[in-house]
This record gives C-alpha cells, structure tokens and sequence, in this order.
C-alpha cells in the first residue's frame, strides 16, 4: 500500500470523483456506530454505511450533505443526503488508475477523516492535514451544481474530469483548480471573507537588489526610465520615450526584472510591440527568437538561483538603431472574459468566445490597464489595499537634500558634515500635473532617478482604483503630504467617479509624519510653524503634530464634499503606535475628531537592538534586556527576544501599544486600525563588517522560521483581542534584503507551505471566516 505523499499526489478523480470517497471510508480507523456486521469465514457479508459531510467553512462548520460522490468500483455514489452503504466494513477503495487504500466505515465522514486518511505516514502529519482539508474544503464547495452549500453540495458532472493532487499548499492547488475549471467558465470557491489588508510596493524596486512583484501583463511599465541609462546627448518626449538614434558615443537601453528569481513572472515567449522605425537587441534573461518590424518574439527563463557573480541577473533591452516608442512586453497567453485571476495558455483553457489574448488586448491600446493575474491572485484574499508605496507618495527626507549636479546620491554637506536642504524644495506645492499619467512610458523608477522627479510618480490613480474594483477590495489612498488643493479635490472627484459602488474609499493623509526618515516629518514642523510661536514651549513642541492633524481635517472636508457625504469614506487620521499621547492630543485638537473616522496605528514587533542607547532607556537594563538584538548568535536569539515580556518593542510589548492606542480610540468613538504591522528585523545601527552579512542571514533565516508564523498569528489575535478592526500587514512579495525581510511572501508565487508570515495571515483569516467587527 502507497502511503502519504508518494500515492497522494498521485491522486486522480475517476468517474464521479473515484478520488474522494475512496478515502472516505478511509479515515476513522476502528469501528463505530455507522459499521455493522462482522465480516466471517462463514459467508455472510456486512455492511458499511453512514454519510458523507462537508463541515462548511463557510457557514460556522455547519454539517452539509454531499452528494454524489462515487466511492467504489461497482459505481456506488453518496445520495441526497450524503449517505452511503457499502459491503464489507474492510473495503478497498480505488484512488485513480493504480492506488488503493484499505478503509472502515463511519457513520459521519468528513474533510477531516479524508484529509486525516491523504496524510497518513506524512513525516508532519499537522501540516499535511491541515492542507489536505482546507484542499477538499476548496473542491467540494467549487464543484458544488449551485455553489450554494446551504441546500447541500450536489456534486456536478465536471468533477470526474480533474486531476488534482491533495496535499499540497493550499494556494497551489487553487491555481491548479482554477486552471482546470477555466475551461467550463468557473473558479474557485472562497474559503473565507477576508478581513486582513495589505500594503503595497513600488511598481519599481529602487534597488537591483530587490526583486518586487510585477503587476501587469505588460511588463516593460516596470523597466528603468531610459533616461536612467541615457547619454548626456540624448532626449526625449514628455512621455519618457527617447527621441534620439543611437550611436556609438550614445547608446540608449534599459533593464528590467532585476534580481528576479523563477515564480515573480511566467517563463515562456513573450511578443514585444513597439512603434517607429528602429531595432531593439536583448540580453539577460530574454532571447530573441524572431524579429518582424514592430514585433519580436523573445523567451525569457528565469533562473531558479542568482548568480553571485554575474551582472546580468536582469532583462536588458536596448534600442540599436532609429528610434522606438510605445514598447509593450507582453506575457503569454490570456484570460477567460471575467477570470481575471487565472492566466491561461490559450483559448483552448476557456469557453468558446470568452479568451481573452493579452497580445491583441495590448495590441489594440497600450494603455489598456491589464492586471498580471498572479498580482490579482495573491491580492484578492485581503478586504483593503494600501496604495501608499505603489503611488510613492512617501519620499525620504533626502528629497530635498541638496546633490552634486547630475549626482542624484551625492549629497552636498556644510563645514560640520550636516545635509544642506534647499528650503524652497522642503515647502513647495505638489500639482496635480505632476502625477503618474497613463501615457508615461513606464511607473516608477530605481535610485538613479533623483527622488524628487520619481515622488508622486509611481502607479496613475486610473491604475489604482481599477486594481480596486476587480479585486473588489477597498482602496487605502495615501495624500501626498505637500499635494495642492487641486491635486485633492481632483483626485476625490475622479474616485468618487470611478470606485466600484459598494466599495470605500480609505483616505489618510501622508504617512507617519512623526518619523525623521520622512520628508513629510520636517514639511509637517515647518508649516507647523504658522500655528504656534517659539515662546509657547508646549504649542511649538506640538507644532507638527498639530499642523497634521489640522491639514489631515482638511483634506478629510475636501473629499466629503466630493463625495457628496461620508458614506462612502473612511477618514484615517494616523499616529505612532507607541505614542497613544500624541494621538489623544491630535484628536483634541481644535475639530479634528470631527473628521475622523479612525485612528491608524503601526503594528510593528521587534525587540531592542542594544543596552546603550542613550534615547532608549527601557532597553539598557541588562537584567530585563539580558540579549539585545545585536548579541544574537542564532535564531533561537532572535526568538526569545521577540518574547522577552519585558522587552518594550517585543509582542508583549505591543500588546501593551494596542491596549492604550485602543482606550484612547474608544474614548473618542473612532474605529481603531492598523496602517502597517508585522515583524520589523532590522539592523539597528553600527555594526562591525565582518558580523552585519551573519546577522543579515540571522534575521532573514528567522523570517522564514516557522516560528514567525507563530508570532503572526499571535499578533493578530492580540489586535482582535485589544478591539482592533481593519489591519494591513506589510508588505505585498519581494525579496528580503539588506534593508530588512518586509515582504510577507518573498516572491509571488512561492507556496504558502514555505512563507509562515503569509501562512499564518491565512490561517488567521481562515479561522474568523469574516471580519469580527460590526459594519465590515
């Protein structure tokens, strides 16, 4: 007999669905109330019976039929009400062509039998079954005729033609559901509502490092700005397209996909269009396999490991003579008409008339929003998105530092080696014109553009808030701190048009403009100034907090006037998670709590990184701090200083935060949330060269630990508890860095089975079913 894994996936429905109830009697071990009989040498025959039950997720576990289901050789099916009777209380069920199993009847059979039978012999037996049933859970309620289990699940025709393997990681087999349901025009089902959000990244990376997700079947939006590699010579049209030929002395390329590993997107032929009369030439991971003015063919592999030492661990595309605009790089294949989340190869994975070609869909307008389906995929199973970091509406307080001519990182210091600012820079306006547009060659850019020509410019809005209505998931807009009054109004009035109805739009101003890495910090305490004198200690130490808090109020007005109401707002008014002082005095102040729908936190653990820091004294007592962070020689360091009670920045410590963020949110009647949270591993200052790469695989190694899904889960419970609602993890895959391990995957499809961080968001969200709080 094949046990575990090895027969498992070898799994195989057979007439109407051969592959389950074969299990089914699988699962009890020993007898019970549903066998009957004795099986003896005497002749007589028993007989097995009871009924097949799903335990519906989705309804508080409630105990629902399933009906037919084939469980054995001779075409036995389970009725109405999921019963079956079957001879002999030993049979030997047929899995797929060549697998049996040996089972006992039951009188109620479940997931959890089946899934217990699947996972038999697993060398972790928790895991196999918890995967195994939330599988099956998925299957039952996708094959359901109605997809309505509250009469039951009644089994269609299109069960007995998948072929699915049952053990492994439950996003893995919902992509292989949905590939095989693609072609009767279905999906899958939905285990849960979900309650969790998340956050956002860049359309681009601003390191070569990092490798960030690509959001849209186009992937050229994603390439570096041409200018980033431009000679001096060379320009270009308002829309970031170069205007001059190559030549020897000038040479005009760009690189995308930097650092990206197998998963970030499909490997496969990809067709580059483009206009003009010129010719481009590839290297890295893109091949050229035939060229037509226009249009190429190239095929790009992704490496399932980087090369340390090579240099072109990227895409390059270079243009070698004329001169080339409106460049799309199309990934394969297409979509069903309505089934954003699936790629499919061809129109052969959809019903007839509904392919959609990602080509032809380009093809036709280049600014036609399409989604990578992956992207979508992995965004769908969170309730809010925060589009901060996909607008980058946060740029770093070095935007205004002033830089050697044509040096965007070369920073100009005075006698002392402090930053000299340019004040105009720190103080002016941003405008609406300024924005990301559609027609822009690409969104985003890496560090060699200067920060101040990449702020405000990443995603267009138009992209935002179509990400928002097909994954049906209310959008977080962040407002850029130094917008206009232009810039708000029209950016209010174009959502107010355009947002899906039933969808609210979260609306906060800036972000964590109480942190000095910010350039919001010092615009906040500059045009706080207008608000208070320096003879006032208290107001003018409150100055930017209270220049916040009025600005924030405004912004708040201005987009219920456009809106016509607050209906569908969410006005969030953000503070420091471990500061719940400053968020009671930004209520207080002058009509703000007037405006404000919710307070949003940081939900950030950690632990303290040394015992001498002068500006945190609750982390040098070394006898309630016995190991820093930077005395850690192993994970299991790291782990017990993130539990370390009387740590201040640890679990037990934010726990501590929720419950005072939470009291002063009550007092004034505001909804409590959380605009960023997880673990925040970082390398907290000097350290010797020859430790910082050990303690940089130190806290990467404990952020893929399965220990970190514990912690999740834990925080996540500790927010529900302290009276939280809507909380948005960060952030959306990329790759761990030197910067720190924020994404919650590090690709977007490594399987939930090896990302504990996603795990556990999963199982969180899993186990509540929907949001716990009243008006989700």
């Amino acid at each position: 007999m094949k046990t575990g894994t090895h027969w498992a996936n070898s799994i195989r429905l057979n007439g109407l669905l051969t592959v389950m109830l074969l299990l089914l009697t699988a699962c009890g071990g020993g007898t019970d109330s549903g066998t009957t009989g004795n099986n003896n040498n005497g002749g007589g025959i028993a007989t097995s019976s009871g009924r097949l039950l799903l335990l519906d997720p989705t309804r508080n576990n409630a105990e629902t039929p399933i009906s037919g289901l084939q469980y054995l050789r001779a075409g036995n099916v389970s009725g109405a009400d999921g019963s079956f009777s079957a001879p002999s209380n030993n049979l030997v069920l047929h899995l797929g062509s060549n697998t049996q199993l040996p089972v006992l009847g039951k009188a109620n059979l479940t997931q959890h039998d089946i899934a217990a039978a699947l996972c038999s012999g697993n060398a972790d037996v928790n895991a196999c079954t918890y995967q195994a049933r939330k599988n099956l859970e998925r299957f039952f309620l996708s094959l359901d005729n109605d997809r309505n289990p509250a009469n039951g699940i009644q089994l269609g025709v299109n069960a007995s033609s998948l072929n699915l393997a049952w053990t492994i990681s439950p996003d893995q087999f919902e992509t292989a559901l949905a590939q095989q349901l693609s072609v009767y025009g279905q999906t899958p089902a939905a285990l849960f509502q979900p309650s969790l959000g998340i956050n956002s990244e860049a359309p681009q990376a601003e390191q070569n490092s990092i490798s960030s997700p690509v959001p849209f079947a186009d992937i050229f939006r994603v390439a570096r700005p041409m200018r980033e590699y431009f000679c001096k010579d060379a320009s270009y049209d308002e829309n970031g397209w170069v205007t001059t030929p190559p030549s020897t002395s000038c040479i005009i390329r760009t690189f995308l996909l930097d650092s990206a590993l197998q998963g970030q997107v499909p490997n496969g032929r990809y067709s580059v269009l483009y206009e003009g009369n010129g010719k481009l030439e590839y290297s890295g991971y893109a091949k050229i396999v035939s060229s037509a003015p226009g249009r190429d063919e190239i095929d790009i592999t992704l490496p399932a490991k980087l090369d340390s030492v090579a240099t072109n661990n990227r895409i390059g595309l270079r243009i070698v003579s004329g001169t080339v605009k409106n460049i799309r790089i199309v990934m394969p294949g297409g979509i069903c008409e309505g089934k954003p989340y699936t790629r499919v190869d061809s129109a052969a994975n959809c019903p007839a008339g509904q392919y959609r070609s990602f080509e032809d869909t380009l093809r036709n307008d280049r600014n036609a929003i399409v989604f990578n389906p992956d992207y979508l995929n992995f965004l769908k199973d969170f309730r809010v998105v925060r589009m901060m970091n996909l607008m980058e509406a946060s740029p770093s307080y070095l935007t205004c530092a002033q830089t050697e001519p044509g040096k965007p990182n070369s920073f100009i210091r005075d006698a002392n080696g402090n930053l000299i600012f340019d004040q105009t820079c720190m103080t002016q306006e941003f405008r609406w014109d300024q924005r990301s547009k559609l027609t822009d060659a690409v969104w985003g850019a890496s560090g060699n553009i200067a920060r101040l020509e990449r702020y405000g410019r990443g995603v267009p809005l138009e992209v935002q808030v179509e990400l928002a209505n097909q994954l049906n998931a209310h959008p977080w807009f962040n407002i850029p701190h130094n917008a206009s009054e232009t810039y708000i109004r029209e950016f209010a009035r174009y959502v107010e048009a355009h947002l899906k109805t039933g969808l609210k739009a979260h609306v906060e101003y800036s972000n964590e403009t109480w942190n000095g890495i910010f350039w919001a910090y010092y615009y906040v305490l500059k045009k706080g100034e207008e608000l208070a004198s320096p003879t006032d200690e208290q107001a003018w130490n409150w100055r930017g907090v209270n220049f916040y808090a009025k600005q924030a109020s405004k912004v708040f007005q201005i987009w219920e006037d456009e809106f016509g109401g607050t209906q569908r707002l969410i006005r969030i008014l953000a503070t420091y998670q471990n500061d719940a002082n400053r968020t009671e005095r930004m209520l207080a102040y002058s009509d703000t709590r007037q405006y404000v729908d919710a307070i949003a936190t940081g939900g950030y653990f950690y632990a303290c990184w040394r015992n001498d820091d002068a500006k945190l004294p609750a982390c040098n007592d070394s006898n309630k701090i016995p190991q820093p962070l930077v005395n850690a020689t192993s994970v299991d360091d790291i782990f017990a200083a993130l539990d370390n009670p009387s740590d201040p920045f640890g679990l037990e410590g934010l726990k501590n935060q929720f419950t005072k963020q939470a009291a002063v949110a009550q007092k004034y009647g505001k909804a409590l949330y959380a605009y960023e949270g997880g673990q925040h591993l970082t390398i907290g200052g000097e350290i010797a060269t020859d430790r910082r790469q050990n303690m940089m695989d130190l806290l990467h190694a404990a952020n893929r630990d399965p220990r970190m899904g514990e912690r999740y889960q834990r925080l996540l419970e500790m927010w529900k508890a302290a009276g939280g609602q809507t909380f948005v993890l960060f952030s959306v895959p990329h790759t761990f860095s030197q910067y720190g391990s924020f994404g919650i995957k590090e690709s977007l499809n490594q399987p939930r089975s090896s990302a504990p961080k996603y795990d556990a968001a999963m199982k969180f969200q899993e186990s509540q079913g929907k949001c716990w709080w009243s008006g989700c």
